[in-house]
């Protein structure tokens, strides 16, 4: 968890978003779901030298200049009918790399637009698995409000204590995070096998620790809390899918079957580029 920022619950999550575009800038990929999408926004992180992989609708980015050899295609993106009707300033076009892959065999073509246009640099392959495995921030959002915070309210009362509360939250879930990325280093392991909860555990038994606050004391303890993170490591991960479906039927997905399991584990995911263009 590298920024935050925190708003009521009244307002937009597009626009309480902007206020995280100062943190990236050159060299930084960011990625996004479609419900994020904007021109103007695309200009302004391009314009900070941040490169972009998000996903889009079906309707957008529809005149395609060039096709690549990778099955991806070059693109013209241009601001909807709805600014300019408001009278809004018009974002000018902008050319992207347009790359659509299904998961595991699923009907659904999962469509992604990137500034990476170069396919032999960047291949639509590469870049749509890595866009398949952003689920995985939703595990540290689990980490902090489940594991960390441990009660299912904050404690504050009014609204700059709630700011406070969750900025120290993030505080402590981040250099508990980089406890966990050195021990991994140390270790030749990924972070992925560290386990968080050990992790909080060392940490809140070094806090309460008599041996005072002096930087030997410290040094020694988180070499010792490294030491203890690389006894316990978690086996290799697999991917886990957990079906969309519900426990009443009220929706117009499957309901759950008396005895179901909510998810089960298979194979890796496997990406699909859809190698079949045509004209949109």
């Amino acid at each position: 968890m590298l920024d935050a920022v925190i708003g009521g619950f009244k307002e937009s999550e597009r626009i309480v978003s902007d206020a995280l575009d100062a943190h990236v800038g050159s060299g930084t990929l960011l990625l996004a779901d479609r419900g994020l999408w904007g021109l103007a926004r695309w200009h302004r992180l391009r314009g900070q030298g941040t490169h972009l992989l998000w996903r889009i609708e079906r309707r957008k980015a529809r005149r395609v200049q060039d096709v690549l050899p990778d099955g991806s295609y070059l693109a013209r993106t241009e601001a909807n009918k709805h600014s300019r009707a408001a009278g809004k300033v018009k974002a000018p076009p902008a050319l992207v790399r347009v790359i659509e892959y299904r998961i595991d065999g699923q009907a659904d073509v999962v469509r992604l637009i990137t500034s990476l246009l170069d396919h032999e640099k960047y291949p639509a392959a590469e870049l749509a698995a890595l866009y398949a495995r952003r689920w995985e921030t939703e595990l540290s959002l689990d980490e902090i409000k489940t594991h960390q915070r441990g009660r299912p309210v904050l404690r504050s009362q009014t609204p700059d204590g709630v700011r406070r509360e969750v900025y120290g939250h993030l505080i402590v879930h981040h250099a508990t995070r980089d406890l966990l990325n050195e021990a991994a280093r140390i270790l030749q392991s990924t972070a992925e096998r560290t386990s968080f909860t050990r992790a909080l555990h060392v940490v809140r038994r070094t806090v309460i620790s008599p041996s005072g606050f002096s930087p030997s004391a410290r040094r020694r303890d988180r070499r010792l809390g490294i030491a203890e993170i690389g006894r316990s490591l978690l086996p290799r991960r697999r991917t886990r899918e957990c079906p969309r479906k519900v426990r009443s039927c009220i929706t117009g997905y499957g309901s759950k079957a008396p005895g179901e399991p909510a998810s089960h584990r298979r194979s890796p995911v496997v990406v699909s580029l859809n190698h079949r263009w045509h004209d949109h």
